[in-house]
């Protein structure tokens, strides 16, 4: 009676690896392509890529959004903690800030409706680093050194692009040794 279930063994067995490794593997594998893609694009601003606004010809997320402004920026805890400031729009559409660790998971986020202000600095850094105050509203603790902040700022028919251009040129990301 109790070999009944040997033959199901290795079944069972490949069923628990393949759930280990899509559950603990392959976010990471899938992070690490994206942040290599993003870095090999370059960008116009310290540590930030502000993406064109997205049409038919250029997107390369699937259903990105065309009323929607993308920048990203890639962060590295290795050399210490970073900061991160944004402007916030005027017309008072949304926008937010997303922070992603190195498995894909957001681990804060942040909007224009959270803050009092036209603009907002936060810090980033690994729970046990120095030189970064006790967390508040406006400081986030990174759970991997590695990882990506992606801002997002609505647009719509009465958004004037110019100006919501040099709003999302606010969006900014450096190591607070720098500055």
């Amino acid at each position: 009676m109790k070999r009944r279930g040997l033959p199901f063994a290795p079944y069972i067995l490949g069923l628990l690896i393949g759930a280990a490794i899509t559950l603990h593997v392959l976010p990471g594998v899938i992070m690490g392509r994206a942040m290599d893609r993003i870095e090999s694009l370059g960008g116009d601003t310290v540590g930030v890529r502000h993406a064109p606004p997205v049409t038919a010809e250029n997107q390369t997320i699937v259903r990105a959004s065309p009323d929607i402004l993308y920048s990203v920026c890639l962060y590295d805890l290795n050399d210490g903690p970073m900061r991160i400031d944004v402007t916030w729009p005027a017309n008072d559409n949304y926008a937010s800030v997303s922070f992603y660790d190195a498995n894909t998971n957001n681990f804060r986020a942040i909007s224009d409706r959270d803050v009092d202000g036209p603009t907002t600095s936060i810090s980033l850094a690994r729970p046990l680093d120095s030189g970064i105050p006790e967390r508040t509203d406006d400081s986030a603790w990174a759970p991997t050194k590695t990882g990506l902040i992606l801002y997002r700022r609505v647009i719509d028919a009465d958004t004037d692009l110019d100006i919501a251009e040099t709003e999302r040129q606010g969006f900014t990301c450096r190591q607070m040794a720098d500055q």
